[in-house]
């Protein structure tokens, strides 16, 4: 008993402490409650079953919406966009690469244009100076301090991009296998979701188009002609999905395998298309951002709604996940 109110106490004693300090870091509860790392990071554990803290990811964690204050939540945000910045380049720069503007836009961590971030990071810090990760996000912090377009990083701000970045840091590696470059473009739009779930942002439903280029994805064409790429399962529906086991702690790499085989683009007609989106008022199936009722993911036929539309069509001569059996 007397064993269990310790154990209480000290839970208490470590909640109070990483609510106080807006930092839910092991080292801080070592040094506050003079204690070794081993009883530090139960006591972590124990603050995340209590849903005080996060998860980790990607070697961090945050302290849940609850306990975070808003001005936490924003410093974590801007820490997070530099981080993923440098990221999203250093893979554009081993697979030989500009990155699309538009998911350029979406990592950005301040209001300048994307080609300027491009050619500082990956033009200048990368392909010029050959900087590492870490390097390159202290760099990008500190021009956008003089830039006047963000605020300065704290110790604590510097300390969370360090792990950020010596958690994701590996060699430079040349990628041009194009089944790689794939599941990487897959893995990246993941963490594009990731990254807005933990801030609670919105994420755009065309970040599937942004992340993956058209000729990535499988494409089936309608017997009745058109031009209109039809996703045979809505993106924002994909979206949606993806955000929803993320948050019940599947990691970016499951999700973004999860999904792959549901990403694949049918082309038909204008009329074809308005009879999917239109509302049942409107004389149409209402399909536009949700698949039919009672359709599920394991076992649902991703072509289920052009076949209720009763569209005719060729299916993509391989689909992902057919590809993945060979």
């Amino acid at each position: 008993m007397t064993s269990s109110i310790a154990t209480q106490d000290l839970i208490a004693q470590a909640k109070a402490i990483v609510i106080d300090e807006q930092s839910p870091s092991v080292s801080l509860l070592q040094r506050r409650l003079h204690i070794g790392f081993g009883p530090a990071e139960g006591l972590m554990a124990a603050l995340e079953a209590f849903e005080v803290v996060t998860p980790q990811y990607d070697g961090l964690r945050r302290l849940t919406l609850h306990y975070e204050t808003p001005e936490t939540a924003k410093r974590a945000a801007y820490v997070r966009k530099v981080f993923e910045t440098i990221r999203f380049f250093w893979e554009m720069w081993e697979e030989g690469s500009l990155g699309d503007t538009r998911a350029i836009e979406f990592h950005k961590p301040a209001k300048l244009s994307n080609t300027s971030i491009r050619d500082l990071v990956l033009g200048d810090f990368y392909k010029q100076r050959g900087l590492s990760l870490y390097e390159a996000g202290a760099e990008l912090a500190k021009w956008l301090e003089l830039k006047d377009a963000a605020p300065a990083l704290d110790a604590a701000m510097e300390a969370d991009l360090a792990i950020l970045c010596a958690n994701a840091a590996r060699p430079f590696h040349a990628v041009s296998d194009a089944e790689t470059i794939i599941r990487r473009s897959f893995i990246r739009l993941v963490r594009y979701l990731q990254q807005t779930r933990l801030a609670s942002e919105g994420a755009h439903s065309r970040c599937f188009e942004y992340y993956l280029a058209a000729e990535q994805v499988p494409t089936g064409y309608g017997k009745n002609g058109g031009k209109h790429p039809e996703h045979v399962v809505p993106c924002a529906f994909l979206r949606d999905r993806c955000i929803a086991r993320l948050a019940q702690g599947a990691s970016v790499e499951e999700v973004a395998q999860e999904i792959r085989p549901f990403l694949v683009i049918v082309m038909i007609n204008e009329a074809e298309c308005t009879y999917l989106d239109n509302g049942p008022a409107c004389g149409g199936l209402g399909l536009k951002d949700t698949m039919p009722a009672n359709w599920d993911f394991e076992m649902g036929d991703i072509f289920a709604r052009l076949n209720i539309a009763g569209i005719a069509f060729d299916p993509p001569a391989m689909t992902p996940a057919a590809a993945c059996d060979v």
